[in-house]
């Protein structure tokens, strides 16, 4: 005869609100590290299909339509938590990842590093226009960054170990490889 166990009875309600209320104020401060440790709000992200509460999976997966394969989940996961960070001390503005997971066809048809980090799933690109409105946000709020210095400065402190720099066009490149990198030809002062 097999031995059956009682299932738990359902929280209670006051139980579920003061969880909800927990969970809300670390969606509320995502860029926290007890945010980032917490495995009530790694629940809700996933059952939400978001990366971190400001990004989703959808808008990270390859331009191709490829989503972020699960091997490499960890990696997006890790960088985007970065990229909270960096949210919030541009003043909160918001971001979107513009150069986002690619699949290697996709790099090589982009004419991306042969070992980017895009392909990684640890890699971000912002276009100049995206990071010339937070510049703007900066100096109308007093928030952030005021200048494209003030944005290298900011992503240097935030990936600290990972990789900031630019292509020719400008564009601003991230990542959370493990390790510091830097590639940076912006004229100072902008």
């Amino acid at each position: 005869m097999a031995v059956t166990h009682p299932r738990p009875a359902p929280p209670s309600g006051r139980l579920r609100a003061r969880r909800q209320r927990r969970l809300e104020r670390l969606m509320a401060k995502p860029w926290s590290a007890r945010a980032r440790r917490s495995p009530a709000m790694r629940k809700e992200l996933d059952r939400l299909g978001l990366i971190t509460p400001h990004f989703s999976w959808a808008s990270y997966a390859c331009t191709d339509g490829t989503p972020v394969p699960h091997e490499l989940r960890a990696n997006a996961i890790r960088l985007h938590w970065r990229l909270e960070l960096l949210r919030h001390r541009l003043g909160d503005v918001p971001m979107v990842v513009d150069g986002p997971f690619r699949t290697v066809r996709r790099n090589r048809a982009v004419g991306g590093a042969d070992d980017s980090r895009h392909t990684h799933a640890d890699g971000a690109d912002f276009f100049v226009a995206q990071v010339d409105r937070w510049i703007e946000h900066g100096r109308k709020t007093g928030r952030g960054a005021k200048s494209r210095d003030d944005i290298l400065r900011l992503a240097e402190r935030t990936f600290f170990n990972g990789g900031v720099g630019n292509e020719t066009t400008g564009t601003l490149h991230l990542d959370a490889r493990g390790f510091k990198a830097r590639f940076v030809t912006w004229v100072p002062g902008r």
